[in-house]
C-alpha cells in the first residue's frame, strides 16, 4: 500500500488577520516582551482604520490602493507594521501568497506589534512558506514560533509534521503529529491520515494497522480505511483478521469495485473457504461489479469445484470454456462430467477440446480414449472405434487404445 503525502494547507489552517487560538494548547510566558502600542499620529490611525473598513467590506482593490499609499507615507515602525499587516491580508485574500511573504517577514523584523500580532505574523510565515513548498524556511519559522511564543498548540505541531513529511523526514513528522494528538481532545481525520502515511513510508505496518483501526472506528462509512486495513493485515500475515475486516465491510455494503470483490474472494480462497469465495464472486458477477470474462468464470468454476458444488462448477467452467481458444477448459469440464458418469454430456466437451487443441500430445491421446469410452457407453460403436484408432497415434495412449479395440472385437465375436 502506498500513500501520497500531500497536505492542503489552505484546508488545514485558516489564514486570518486576527489570531484564532486552538482549543487545546499549553501556554507559558513568551520570550518576547510586549511592546507598547502607540499611534503617534491620530490622523494616521484614522486613515489606516478606513483602509481596514474597506478590507472588511471585501473591497480589496480600494483597500490595497489605500494601504500602499499609507505604506509610502508612514515611517514609524509601529504604524508601518499595522499597514503591512492589512496589506498582507489583502494579498492573501486575493491569492498572492508570494507577495505576502516579505510583508510578514518585515512585520517580524520591525518587532513593534503586540505579541498576538507578532507571533501571528510568524505563524503565517511558516504556513505561507509551506504552501509555497519552501520547506526549510517553513520549518525555521514554525520552530521559531514554538520557541518564542511560549505556546504549544496542536495545529502548530500538525504544521511542523506536514513540513517534515513533505521533506521526507518521516520520523520527525511522526514525533510532531504524535505531539499534536497528545495536545488535542479532538483529533482530526487529516492528522491520522498524516500519521498513517508516515508509518507506511517507514514500513511500520504494525503502527499503521493501529492507526487504521482508529480511522475505521472514527469514520466507519469510508471504505478506503477498511480496504487499507485489510491490505495491511495481509502484509502482516494476519489473513484471518483481514478477511474479518473485509467481510464486515462487505456486509455494510461498502465494497463497490472489482478489486474489492476480488480481494475478498482471494482471502476466502486462501483461508480454504471455497464456498464463501464462490458465493461472493457469483453475486459480484450477477450484479455486474466483476467482469464476466474467461479468467473470472474459471476462478468461479474452480471455487465451486473445491466447494464440491458440481453443478455450479460445471456451469461456470463451461462458460469459461466458451470464451477460451484452448481446449484445456473443455477437457476440465469433460473430466468432471466423466467422474460423475454423465457420459453423453461429456462427449461434446471432449470433441471441442480436441478441435481447439492447445493441449499436450499425451493429453490428446488420452482425450481420444475418453471420447471413445463415452461413445461406446452411448452405443456409438463406430465412432468409438474411430476414436480408439486415433489414440493409437499417440505413445501415451497406444497400449490403452489397443486394449479397447481388442475388447470391442471380442465383444463383437461373442455376439
Amino acid at each position: 500500500m502506498a500513500l501520497t503525502i500531500r497536505l492542503c494547507f489552505w484546508g488545514m489552517f485558516a489564514i486570518l488577520a486576527l489570531w484564532t487560538s486552538a482549543s487545546s494548547q499549553e501556554s507559558a510566558e513568551p520570550v518576547r516582551q510586549e511592546p507598547q502600542a502607540v499611534w503617534k499620529n491620530p490622523r494616521h490611525h484614522e486613515r489606516t482604520a478606513k483602509a481596514y473598513e474597506l478590507l472588511a467590506e471585501d473591497d480589496f482593490t480600494e483597500a490595497e490602493d489605500r494601504l500602499r499609499e499609507l505604506l509610502a507615507d508612514f515611517d514609524d515602525a509601529f504604524e508601518r507594521s499595522q499597514v503591512l499587516l492589512g496589506l498582507a491580508n489583502v494579498l492573501i485574500l486575493t491569492d498572492r501568497l508570494d507577495e505576502a511573504l516579505p510583508l510578514y517577514a518585515e512585520i517580524v523584523q520591525l518587532d513593534r506589534l503586540s505579541n498576538q500580532q507578532h507571533f501571528q505574523a510568524m505563524f503565517q510565515l511558516a504556513q505561507l512558506h509551506a504552501m509555497q513548498e519552501n520547506y526549510d524556511d517553513a520549518l525555521h519559522w514554525i520552530e521559531r514560533w514554538l520557541t518564542e511564543s511560549g505556546e504549544e498548540r496542536a495545529d502548530a505541531y500538525v504544521l511542523k509534521a506536514s513540513i517534515h513529511a513533505e521533506s521526507d523526514a518521516y520520523a520527525h513528522a511522526l514525533a510532531s503529529i504524535d505531539r499534536a494528538i497528545a495536545l488535542s481532545q479532538d483529533v482530526h481525520e487529516s492528522w491520522l491520515q498524516l500519521k498513517l502515511a508516515c508509518h507506511v513510508e517507514l514500513d511500520q505496518y504494525l503502527e499503521a494497522r493501529d492507526v487504521l483501526f482508529s480511522l475505521v472506528r472514527g469514520w466507519p462509512k469510508k471504505k478506503i480505511y477498511w480496504t487499507q486495513l485489510a491490505s495491511t493485515l495481509v502484509a502482516l500475515k494476519s489473513e484471518s483478521q483481514a478477511l474479518a475486516v473485509l467481510a464486515l465491510a462487505h456486509r455494510q455494503g461498502l465494497l463497490d469495485t472489482e478489486q474489492d470483490y476480488m480481494q475478498l474472494f482471494n482471502l476466502y480462497g486462501y483461508l480454504d473457504l471455497p464456498y464463501q469465495a464462490a458465493t461472493v464472486l457469483q453475486a459480484a458477477i450477477e450484479s455486474g461489479r466483476v467482469t464476466a470474462d474467461l479468467a473470472t468464470w474459471e476462478k468461479l468454476g474452480n471455487a465451486w469445484y473445491a466447494a464440491r458444488e458440481q453443478e455450479q462448477s460445471i456451469g461456470a467452467l463451461a462458460r469459461a470454456a466458451e470464451l477460451s481458444e484452448s481446449g484445456m477448459l473443455d477437457m476440465q469440464v469433460a473430466m468432471i462430467l466423466i467422474d460423475a458418469e454423465r457420459y453423453p454430456e461429456a462427449s461434446p466437451h471432449l470433441r471441442r477440446a480436441l478441435e481447439k487443441g492447445g493441449i499436450t500430445d499425451s493429453e490428446t491421446g488420452n482425450l481420444h480414449i475418453l471420447l471413445g469410452m463415452t461413445e461406446l457407453n452411448n452405443d456409438q460403436s463406430e465412432s468409438a472405434r474411430h476414436s480408439f484408432r486415433k489414440a493409437l497415434e499417440y505413445e501415451s495412449s497406444e497400449v490403452s487404445a489397443r486394449q479397447w479395440l481388442n475388447h470391442m472385437m471380442q465383444a463383437s465375436v461373442r455376439r
